[in-house]
């Protein structure tokens, strides 16, 4: 079998069939399976996921393991030479996977391949493919500076370049990922230690490190409205922990420590400025608090920056 097609839902009942039916179009012809991996979803996501795809593999998990682990079950499971990863808000064009899978042959050093993101409205949407992550690009994100000025070269340096064709690219988004299944089991893989946001980036550059060149290409197209999953909130605390353990794994080891104070600086600027950080919410080594405990999940991060992720993968 030559593709595998993972699909991971979470809560996706509303939305999971059009990108269900998208995929399937994109499969005919091909040598493929589709799989759909749920994670644990407390709605009628698996219900669904079975009504409207029948030739589907369904792995309905017991757990939610995050996005990393609930991928990595699909992978277990999967017989393709090449595994593509799409989430289940992302619709991909007729001949996504055909274009996918052309690229990634004529360019077999590449490992991973990605495509080109469009709005609903079919405009290009720059979220096809990211820089890597700096200190700066990192506070940057953290301050919010990268949102007031988004594409900007200094304030804004993971946001991609306008560009056709296709081309070499530090990170491919893992909306859309196509990776070759020996490049997944040489360089392990995402790390299921990171929950979500943040393993595309670490796989892409530990292939990067491997000798890998990952590449986009335009005539793989897909649609990808984004964030369904989580609430907003949840997913800016989670692009900040994803971030940061990028950045402290992947970046010049006498200036990790520099990255991760930036990110702790701009949450805690960035949670002063929108009122959710207050001082009097301090704990008593002067470090802001959360008044509903809603930033917990970044000092239990910032503590572990300091050991035990950049141990070597079990």
């Amino acid at each position: 079998m030559n593709l595998s097609v993972i699909i991971l839902t979470y809560r996706s009942a509303g939305y999971v069939t059009r990108c269900l039916d998208a995929a399937r179009v994109a499969a005919e012809g091909l040598d493929a399976e589709i799989i759909v991996v749920d994670n644990n979803s407390p709605d009628d996501t698996v219900r669904v996921v079975r009504e409207a795809a029948p030739y589907a593999n369904v792995v309905a998990r017991d757990v939610n393991g995050g996005f990393a682990d609930g991928c990595a079950a699909g992978a277990r499971v999967a017989k393709g030479r090449h595994l593509v990863f799409v989430n289940p808000d992302a619709e991909v064009r007729p001949d996504a996977f055909t274009a996918l899978l052309d690229c990634a042959e004529r360019h077999p050093r590449a490992g991973i391949v990605g495509g080109r993101c469009l709005t609903s409205g079919g405009g290009d949407d720059p979220r096809s493919w990211w820089g890597r992550p700096t200190p700066w690009s990192v506070l940057c994100f953290a301050t919010g500076l990268s949102t007031l000025f988004p594409g900007h070269r200094l304030f804004d340096p993971e946001s991609p370049v306008t560009w056709t064709g296709e081309r070499r690219v530090p990170i491919v988004t893992g909306a859309m990922m196509l990776v070759d299944r020996r490049v997944w089991d040489e360089v392990g893989g995402f790390d299921t230690r990171i929950f979500m946001y943040g393993e595309d980036a670490d796989l892409c550059l530990r292939a990067r490190a491997a000798g890998y060149r990952p590449m986009v290409t335009d005539r793989a197209a897909f649609v990808h409205e984004g964030g369904r999953s989580s609430s907003s909130l949840d997913k800016l605390v989670l692009l900040f922990t994803g971030k940061a353990t990028v950045v402290r794994r992947h970046f010049p080891r006498g200036l990790r420590g520099a990255g991760a104070r930036a990110l702790l600086f701009g949450v805690w600027l960035r949670g002063a400025l929108s009122g959710r950080v207050a001082g009097p919410d301090a704990d008593r080594q002067g470090r802001p608090m959360a008044r509903r405990g809603d930033w917990a999940e970044l000092w239990a991060a910032r503590d572990r920056w300091s050991g035990g992720w950049d141990a070597k993968r079990s």
